[in-house]
């Protein structure tokens, strides 16, 4: 029951938030309203007096006039603001006053003349600036950047006679800035092109080494030290062969004696150098396969190797055994790297 009091209080709170911003929207325009209205009554009072009496009717109808605008900025303000601003000879702030009641929407062509009319009259007593750049929309700071911006282009303004500094600025393009002397009475057009800034291009960063790339070293050492392996077994092999032929001959003149004596120290010995050749013959079998093995590894790696750098890999065929081992190499020269 709480959690559907809870909905209900969130429904009809959002059903009613429109008729609040309504109403909060009504009691603005009010307000905005009671000062326009006391405005209007300080104007029309200030019509009838003289002298400092009128100008400080005309200061009041003024202030409630900006203070109009200052909740809502409507049209009919800021035009009573601009003709009290001309009475109080305050011709700048007055032509700009006329300058953003023209930029309004949806003026009949009635009160669009008038404005006009009002805002030509003060020409001569002011010196206009009119900007206009290419793209549009830039803002326009005058004198000082840290001050509020006066508005975007195209624009016109009233101010003050004089040198001033300009500064023009716009997303995407590089800032302007200038100097222009105003005069009285006369319109200073700057009419400006602005450049957009360079587009940088944004430098990749080289790409990281491939790992076959590393790798490539590490396979040509693996292969040079397998063949180094190789030749030490070989060697190794060899020398254990010729001690295995060497032990042969000697039992063969040991069988060979006994034969011939008969005595059993020439047949043991006969036997024991037999025994000794075939222990060496099965080393230098197994030296020989593994050299065979060596051999072939340092082949292989070296074609893997070489593969790597977009050559044909050797095809190899090995084939051991007890009495021996063969092995065939088949490998392309002159290949493309």
């Amino acid at each position: 029951m709480p959690a559907f009091t809870s909905l209900l209080l969130i429904v009809l709170l959002s059903l009613a938030a429109p008729t609040l911003a309504g109403a909060q929207a009504a009691t603005e325009n009010a307000e905005a309203r009671v000062y326009f209205e006391e405005g209007n009554r300080l104007f029309q009072e200030a019509s009838g007096a003289q002298g400092s009496r009128r100008a400080t009717l005309l200061q009041r109808s003024l202030e409630a006039y900006v203070d109009s605008l200052q909740i809502v900025r409507s049209r009919n303000a800021l035009f009573n603001a601009a003709i009290v601003l001309g009475e109080l000879e305050r011709y700048d702030e007055s032509f700009n006053y006329f300058t953003e009641y023209l930029a309004i929407e949806g003026l009949t062509e009635a009160d669009r003349a008038d404005a006009n009319r009002r805002r030509d009259e003060l020409r001569a007593k002011v010196a206009v600036l009119e900007v206009v750049t290419q793209p549009p929309g830039a803002m326009l700071s005058l004198d000082r950047k840290d001050l509020a911006p006066r508005g975007t282009t195209p624009i016109e303004l009233a101010i003050p006679e004089g040198e001033h500094r300009l500064f023009v600025e716009r997303e995407g393009f590089i800032d302007a800035e200038l100097a222009r002397t105003l005069v009285l009475g006369e319109r200073t057009t700057v009419e400006l092109a602005l450049e957009p800034i360079p587009v940088v291009p944004v430098l990749e960063p080289d790409p990281a080494p491939l790992p076959a790339a590393r790798a490539r070293p590490r396979l040509r050492n693996a292969a040079i030290g397998t063949a180094a392996g190789t030749v030490a077994t070989a060697a190794a092999a060899l020398g254990v062969s010729l001690r295995a032929r060497t032990l042969r001959d000697e039992a063969d003149q040991a069988a060979a004696q006994y034969r011939m004596t008969g005595d059993e120290d020439d047949r043991q010995r006969a036997e024991d150098l037999a025994d000794r050749t075939d222990r060496f013959n099965i080393s230098a079998d197994l030296l020989w396969g593994t050299t065979i093995a060596l051999g072939v590894s340092a082949i292989v790696l070296y074609g893997v190797h070489r593969k790597r750098q977009k050559k044909e890999t050797p095809e190899v065929a090995v084939s051991v055994s007890r009495h021996g081992g063969y092995a065939s190499l088949k490998m392309p020269f002159g290949g493309k790297p």
